[in-house]
């Protein structure tokens, strides 16, 4: 319910929508519930929402069902096309506001972090010029990892969005479990989100180039 009232307080004072987002998903256990996430997005946030998957998220959530809910073309492959883009590493993200990576697994931070491209979103994330926001989701012990809060400092000083550790249900373990929710996921993601779109100047959450 806390969440709900948080979603009342902070929807009005959204002046801006974004038109188009790229939501990257990739293999956290969360992604089941990636149908729900898009209307959330599509209600409170933005007019467009494509939707890119990891390999591993494919496994995890139907993509018909995340088809029908944006009404996209879900792109999984770096040599897919679809809806008219035929190298969707470039074109995905040209027309877009941002990028979203939710929810980001130790895996993907890892590989923005030391510029490994060995697959869609990674690609996708290297290769776009505009703001990304990464929302990890994974284990309290990954995420205090020494190698991995090294890969969220990197990423921040790249110039990246790396929000805290989404806390919830902990699937191995049942702990958590009275924080299954129906509200959106993160009213902290929505403020940032919203933050994002009243830049007029999109310099939050660019990767940060030498344009020398």
């Amino acid at each position: 319910m806390s969440g709900d009232r948080t979603e009342g307080a902070v929807q009005p004072a959204a002046s801006k929508r974004a038109r188009k987002i790229i939501l990257c998903a990739t293999g956290a256990y969360i992604v089941y519930s990636l149908p729900r996430i898009i209307l959330h997005l599509l209600r409170h946030v933005a007019d467009d929402v494509q939707v890119v998957l990891s390999r591993r998220a494919a496994k995890m959530v139907s993509q018909q069902s995340v088809e029908v809910t944006s009404r996209n073309h879900v792109f999984i492959e770096i040599d897919e096309s679809g809806d008219g883009v035929h190298v969707p590493h470039v074109e995905l993200a040209l027309d877009a506001d941002f990028i979203l990576v939710y929810p980001a697994t130790i895996n993907i931070l890892g590989k923005v972090a030391n510029g490994i491209a060995d697959e869609l979103i990674s690609t996708l994330i290297l290769a776009a010029e505009i703001p990304v926001i990464f929302v990890p989701v994974s284990s309290p012990a990954m995420n205090d990892h020494p190698a991995v809060q090294r890969n969220v400092e990197r990423l921040k000083s790249d110039g990246y969005i790396v929000l805290p550790p989404m806390l919830g249900p902990e699937v191995a373990t049942r702990e958590r479990m009275d924080m299954i929710g129906e509200g959106f996921p993160m009213p902290t993601l929505l403020l940032q989100m919203q933050a994002l779109l009243g830049d007029s100047g999109a310099s939050r959450g660019k990767a940060r180039r030498d344009t020398r």
